[in-house]
């Protein structure tokens, strides 16, 4: 009920400061007169009375017992790649941990990884930490400055805007910001730079919990352009492979044979480079977004409600159930 009552609530004040202008000038002189407030995050979710529903620190406890897969993005397609996330907890007192984002490549049967060292932390004027930081230089994140919000919004007279980052070079936080330049000491090159292609300082990026319980959690980062990300908890997702396996492969011979036809491929001739990549780009492409309907009937309804009410609908699709089921089991094998 608690969160039902947080999601109407949700609406509500997102209809009431919802950004009506996309763009704008932050170096302009009056941008000093603007008040930057903060509503992106559902403030309803993140109080203790409701679960809570928006813990930081929950992720990462959760996250230390269980594998998360990467299922939905909003922003910043990962193509190709299974994408996975455990955690160790360093010190509770401090809610420290060293966070590991893994990428499978199934075409390439290659694992690839980054760990970093994170903290839990609360954004300007939240009573719960609500905020994953991640330190990009492979030390303990620092607690200052203190996250600003995913998305800041601004209001100046009868208009309002918002910016996917901190919108103000010339004022507080921002001032310190630094632009992203080539590191040979950045640890994290690769995985997290697919991952997340912006983040707001060399040192650090933040990831702001949108929403959390324990089989699924969702995560906003500016990084990620302020896109959301939906990961579901391994003991799901293998249920529901587990479930569906002989539609799986149904849909998977389907599609071959659906494309093979557009394609040409026939039976007794030998199909060149690029009808088989082809081939396998539309299978791959197809089966993913097949499995992202069925997935999206199937996991907790009020973290799909979560991720409308506060993302929109999902735009890119992570998980294959057939290319990544060798993540999904530890094993080097087909899901037929």
């Amino acid at each position: 009920m608690g969160l039902q009552y947080a999601v109407f609530f949700a609406c509500v004040v997102a209809s009431m400061v919802w950004p009506t202008t996309e763009k704008w000038a932050p170096s302009f002189h009056w941008t000093k007169k603007m008040t930057i407030k903060n509503p992106e995050n559902s403030p309803p979710f993140n109080y203790a009375e409701l679960g809570p529903l928006q813990d930081a620190w929950q992720v990462l406890e959760e996250t230390s017992i269980n594998t998360y897969f990467l299922m939905f993005r909003s922003h910043v397609s990962v193509y190709q790649t299974c994408v996975y996330a455990t955690a160790n907890i360093a010190d509770k007192t401090k809610k420290t941990a060293n966070y590991t984002v893994t990428f499978y490549h199934p075409f390439k049967e290659k694992y690839q990884n980054n760990t970093v060292q994170v903290k839990a932390l609360s954004q300007t004027d939240y009573p719960l930490e609500n905020v994953i930081r991640a330190n990009l230089k492979g030390t303990l994140p620092s607690a200052t400055p203190v996250p600003p919000g995913s998305y800041t919004y601004a209001e100046y007279d009868n208009s309002t805007g918002y910016s996917r980052s901190t919108p103000f070079p010339d004022r507080g936080v921002a001032a310190n910001l630094q632009p992203s330049t080539p590191d040979s000491n950045d640890l994290t090159k690769d995985v997290l730079d697919r991952l997340f292609r912006d983040p707001e300082n060399p040192q650090y990026m933040d990831m702001y919990v949108v929403y959390n319980e324990p089989q699924c959690y969702i995560i906003r980062s500016p990084a990620a352009w302020g896109g959301c990300d939906l990961w579901l908890r391994k003991t799901e997702l293998k249920s529901i492979v587990d479930d569906l396996k002989e539609d799986i492969i149904k849909k998977e011979k389907e599609l071959t044979e659906k494309y093979k036809k557009k394609l040409k491929i026939y039976e007794n001739c030998t199909a060149t480079d690029k009808q088989k990549g082809d081939l396998q780009f539309k299978v791959d492409y197809y089966i993913v977004r097949w499995f992202q309907d069925v997935v999206w009937k199937r996991i907790s309804f009020d973290c799909v409600l979560a991720y409308m009410i506060t993302c929109g609908a999902p735009v890119f699709s992570v998980y294959n159930p057939v290319a990544c089921n060798t993540s999904l089991t530890n094993q080097y094998l087909s899901i037929s």
